[in-house]
């Protein structure tokens, strides 16, 4: 597992969980992009004009934002290589499961 800096407009600062990719164990494939890593958890403090927005005082509120990767550990566990395969709509793809 590694945590790193990342950028997302809606969070300040923003970090991203990563674990190894578990199609290749870490040696590269097209599911890691070749890098071993797969992002799992984009993550964050609200961005302050984000709460700002939504009317809520960011001087005595604040938030965690998150978004967890599950078809990510979905395409693991089953060995799917394209993420794109999940939004296709391809009931051909949907009845293997």
């Amino acid at each position: 597992i590694r945590l790193r800096p990342g950028y997302f407009p809606f969070v300040e600062p923003g970090f991203e969980l990563d674990i190894h990719c578990l199609i290749c164990g870490g040696k590269g494939c097209s599911v890691c992009k070749y890098s071993g890593w797969v992002e799992l958890l984009p993550c964050g403090l609200v961005h302050p004009n984000v709460l700002r927005y939504g009317n809520i005082d960011p001087d005595k509120w604040s938030g965690f934002a998150f978004g967890l990767g599950l078809n990510r550990l979905v395409m693991m566990r089953y060995g799917i290589n394209d993420i794109r395969h999940f939004l296709s709509g391809d009931v051909r793809f949907l009845y293997q499961f």
